[in-house]
């Protein structure tokens, strides 16, 4: 396994599991939530095929982006099924696929807890290994535990979260996001909750927010990762604490796709590590 997939596991304490049973399934995995959850569950014995956004396993073809998914290419690799979050289409590729034999499982998604274990459960039954999914429910539950007994001990934080694109507006995450969802896991607390989605803010707004931290992601998240780059970008930062204090960091992008996920659970353990710093 790569690095950043063993680091997803080693955060949560899971191992991968062996399934002879699902071994004659030859899936098809889009996003890599889905993607990490079937690792996660044991079930890469009956992956044939990722999307690109999947970092994990490396061996494996890649069918395109979960968006644009291209019917012929799937069905070039004799898939039995495809899972993948509601964000995968179009519909016309689906529909191409069922109409070929191919069992499609789109799981629904949501930022929620609640959610991450209903797909665990559903992945669990495809796998035919419930067990798994009780075991990796349990860590989930044990890791959330930790985060929120953290948070407890630390200063709350106004946290903003930045989607940045070049040659785009600024876009900050609103109440109802995974990237919500993952500040407030961590014990932070976001400024504009009442906001819905991602939207479009000033910098007048941002100065006004006066955030302590700010946290950012995009297409290409890892230029961000020097705060002096995200300055340059949003120059309004620079009349924040947050900005004051360079307190602004990069998240992985691929916690954002396909509701929480492990990369999620991941993630939020590093907000909560930064917001202990500066609390």
């Amino acid at each position: 396994m790569g690095r950043r997939f063993a680091l997803a596991l080693s955060l949560l304490g899971c191992s991968a599991l062996s399934l002879p049973a699902a071994a004659q399934e030859r899936i098809v995995s889009i996003g890599p939530a889905t993607t990490e959850l079937i690792l996660a569950l044991g079930g890469e014995q009956s992956l044939v095929a990722t999307d690109i956004s999947s970092v994990e396993p490396k061996n494996l073809p890649r069918v395109g982006y979960h968006r644009a998914l291209s019917a012929e290419g799937i069905l070039s690799l004799a898939p039995t099924r495809l899972i993948g979050s509601d964000e995968m289409g179009p519909a016309p590729a689906l529909d191409q696929l069922r109409r070929a034999g191919v069992a499609v499982s789109v799981l629904e998604t949501a930022p929620t807890l609640a959610n991450l274990n209903q797909r665990i459960d559903t992945l669990a039954k495809l796998l035919n290994d419930p067990a798994a999914g009780a075991a990796l429910k349990a860590e989930i539950q044990t890791q959330t535990d930790q985060l929120a007994a953290q948070a407890k001990q630390n200063k709350p934080l106004k946290v903003a979260f930045l989607l940045l694109h070049k040659g785009q507006p600024t876009s900050i995450a609103g109440g109802n996001t995974t990237a919500s969802a993952l500040l407030t896991l961590a014990g932070g607390i976001n400024p504009v909750d009442q906001l819905s989605d991602y939207k479009p803010v000033s910098a007048e707004a941002l100065i006004k927010l006066q955030p302590d931290l700010v946290l950012v992601s995009g297409r290409d998240w890892q230029q961000y990762q020097d705060p002096q780059t995200v300055l340059a970008q949003v120059p309004a930062l620079a009349a924040t604490p947050a900005g004051k204090n360079r307190a602004i960091h990069a998240i992985d992008g691929h916690a954002l796709q396909g509701g929480l996920s492990l990369t999620s659970l991941q993630q939020a353990n590093q907000i909560a590590k930064w917001i202990k710093l500066g609390s």
